[in-house]
């Protein structure tokens, strides 16, 4: 379904620094393995689905288009009201996602803490190559982005809540978020292979970020709020987002 050369050009077109994105694509390639070992571990040990590379890919892209759309909406980032630039903010939301899920390789309860812990000691050298100055509070905030990709963790930053979001929509057939079986058949299984397609889009000034899902049948709904909703109402950006569903003739939609 998704291809990692087409992520990294839709990462480098969000991104539109090309410095930004030769730091972003070395790191990934220099840490790739990384993501295979979380992802080998989280398919042969839990049992789950893919955590690995398109997995960070696919949030780190749907992350910066959270990001630009809320920007087109003139809405300022926790980096700008630091009186930081938004390519600080491009940073943060690039890093968190790219690292946010390396900590399952540890255990997968409280992934989060043992994801910030593994990813300290890179992103410290990643910061200090782009920003000279300021870098240690760039590398709180990438850490906290990190930290805080999980629906159990409150969002303290606008970074933060883009890099939950998007992960919270990696949701389609087979690519669920939510934890299942493969042997056992129950909502859980029956939710995860009901999600065609998932896009984040433009939406309005009541809620300038829309995701639009995708199913076959209603039981995706599970799938929806169960992992979606969650992630929404313990991000910044709760209020922000509509949620609009098709399922054959069917359309849902709400604001979280």
């Amino acid at each position: 379904m998704y291809v990692e050369e087409e992520l990294l050009g839709g990462i480098k077109e969000l991104l539109e620094n090309e410095n930004l994105y030769s730091l972003y694509e070395r790191a990934y390639k220099k840490y790739k393995h990384y993501f295979d070992t979380t992802n080998y571990i989280v398919l042969n040990i839990y049992q789950f689905n893919d955590h690995g590379a398109i997995h960070v890919l696919l949030t780190t892209r749907r992350a910066l288009e959270v990001l630009k759309i809320l920007k087109k909406f003139g809405i300022e980032t926790t980096a700008e009201k630091l009186d930081k630039s938004i390519e600080w903010s491009k940073f943060i939301v690039a890093f968190g996602a790219l690292f946010h899920d390396i900590g399952n390789m540890i255990h997968r309860d409280n992934h989060y803490q043992f994801s910030v812990l593994l990813a300290e000691p890179i992103i410290y050298e990643l910061v200090k190559e782009f920003e000279k100055e300021d870098w240690l509070l760039l590398k709180a905030l990438t850490l906290n982005a990190i930290y805080t990709h999980d629906e159990a963790v409150p969002c303290t930053t606008i970074e933060g809540s883009c890099v939950k979001i998007a992960d919270g929509c990696d949701m389609e057939e087979g690519r669920s978020r939510l934890a299942y079986k493969k042997d056992k058949v129950d909502i859980h299984a029956v939710s995860a292979l009901a999600i065609d397609k998932v896009e984040i889009k433009e939406g309005d000034q009541e809620a300038p970020i829309l995701v639009e899902a995708w199913m076959k049948h209603l039981a995706g709904v599970f799938q929806v709020d169960e992992i979606l909703t969650k992630k929404v109402k313990s991000s910044l950006l709760s209020g922000k987002v509509r949620i609009r569903i098709h399922a054959g003739d069917e359309i849902l939609e709400k604001v979280v």
